[in-house]
């Protein structure tokens, strides 16, 4: 973090031309984040393949008119063993202490939630880990996990990962879902959904969710993992929330396939896929990965979706404060609201902490905050591209792409925001990292 961070200011202090070009890129990136980070974002974006953009999806194309379980009626798992098994479990997965962690912190992490329910007299962990491993033995159901890159000429590129192989729920067959009945429930209970409504209320009602999704995977282990990504683009994809659900009694250390989540600025979380576990997180705006695995690793994913996409995220700003941000906001907004330049030094007596923490709010909203993260965590990212694909030229693309965009990002945040940048920095690592960000509580929906 720390070289990172000097790296950025060294960039900054490259003459006037360099300032220029900084305040240019953050004009850029506070208007439209695609244009500059999105063809590295690796999220799971489905395959809208728009110029200049790193896309994440298996051999499949989905189409979001065949995401969506039913929204009124009965879905056929309803009221059967493995739809009330789904639905009872739901109800553990989703409390208020669950949402509470989510909406401060970015990710909840919750274990237990299926202990002593039964489908059939068989375990409810046990039963999806039995349908999923049915199912991926079956021929042609599923495929294996590829990044699209999709250069400024038009042209795509695949770079498929080592031993990652997944399905869709709405892409199966009938006869396929006939012989997977918790993994459907999964798919088509609203339990969950309905819960998150009401304990994480959208800010707007074009954001709450509507649909859900689920992807059924299976990791062969022999190093299969994913590099660093967020799983959607705000401003493009209506996911809002991910929770992943691990299937694996027997996983011990040493197995490998670990999840890490990056939620800035506190310290990253190491998440063991250990059987019955289920981490929800931010689709937007919480970064994460997955370390190499040795041994084989079953999981599904399940992504809440909104109805739409929200529009203008890069351009909202918005973090939730403490009572230093609120002055630090006012303050400044008064003072350049006079005229002054963001290089006129402030006169007032503590002026130089208050632009400090505006500068710290603005490097910690969403938007800004993916391109901190790429910048503060540019060396594990791009070990983690080279990490998860083959050696290709479309991988090496790719990682000449993040570089670019790596020093692009740090010439724009250490030229327009090297206080909050040296700020954030420091505390990070530190035990008592929102203090010394001045009561600052970063905003993750």
């Amino acid at each position: 973090t720390v070289g990172a961070i000097l790296s950025a200011q060294r960039l900054a202090r490259r003459g006037m031309a360099a300032r220029s070009f900084a305040r240019e890129a953050v004009r850029r990136l506070g208007r439209s984040t695609d244009e500059i980070i999105t063809p590295l974002s690796l999220g799971y974006i489905p395959l809208r393949l728009a110029r200049g953009r790193l896309v994440e999806d298996s051999t499949r194309q989905s189409s979001s008119r065949y995401l969506a379980t039913r929204t009124f009626g009965e879905a056929p798992s309803h009221g059967t063993p493995a739809g009330l098994a789904v639905a009872a479990a739901a109800e553990r997965i989703i409390t208020p202490s669950t949402c509470d962690h989510l909406r401060t912190r970015g990710y909840a992490i919750v274990d237990g939630a299926m202990d002593g329910i039964d489908v059939d007299g068989v375990p409810l962990a046990e039963a999806m880990l039995n349908e999923l491993r049915s199912l991926s033995s079956s021929p042609g159901v599923m495929a294996r996990n590829a990044t699209v890159l999709v250069g400024k000429d038009g042209a795509a590129n695949r770079l498929e990962k080592s031993n990652i192989f997944e399905a869709e729920m709405h892409a199966l067959s009938e006869e396929s879902l006939a012989r997977a009945p918790t993994l459907r429930a999964a798919w088509e209970d609203r339990t969950q959904l309905t819960l998150l409504n009401v304990m994480l209320p959208a800010r707007a009602p074009p954001q709450s969710l509507h649909y859900q999704s689920v992807k059924l995977q299976r990791n062969a282990g022999r190093g299969g993992c994913f590099p660093l990504h967020f799983d959607s683009d705000a401003g493009l994809d209506a996911r809002v929330v991910t929770a992943l659900t691990y299937l694996n009694p027997t996983w011990k250390p040493g197995d490998g396939g670990e999840l890490v989540l990056f939620p800035i600025p506190d310290d990253p979380i190491t998440v063991e896929p250990i059987a019955g576990r289920v981490v929800l997180f931010s689709s937007a705006n919480t970064l994460h990965r997955v370390l190499p695995s040795a041994a084989e690793r079953f999981c599904f994913t399940t992504w809440f979706f909104a109805k739409q996409a929200r529009s203008g995220e890069g351009d909202e700003g918005q973090t939730t404060t403490g009572a230093a941000s609120v002055a630090a906001r006012k303050a400044a907004d008064k003072y350049w609201g006079a005229g002054k330049s963001d290089d006129d030094p402030w006169p007032e007596p503590g002026a130089e902490e208050i632009r400090t923490m505006r500068e710290c709010e603005a490097l910690l909203a969403p938007g800004m905050r993916k391109h901190l993260a790429r910048l503060v965590h540019a060396e594990e990212w791009a070990a983690s591209i080279a990490e998860s694909h083959p050696d290709t030229p479309e991988r090496t693309a790719a990682l000449e792409t993040h570089r670019r965009e790596v020093d692009v990002i740090a010439r724009a945040i250490g030229g327009r925001y090297p206080r909050g940048l040296a700020r954030i920095g420091s505390a990070m690592g530190s035990e008592r990292v929102r203090e010394r960000l001045g009561g600052l509580e970063v905003r993750w929906f």
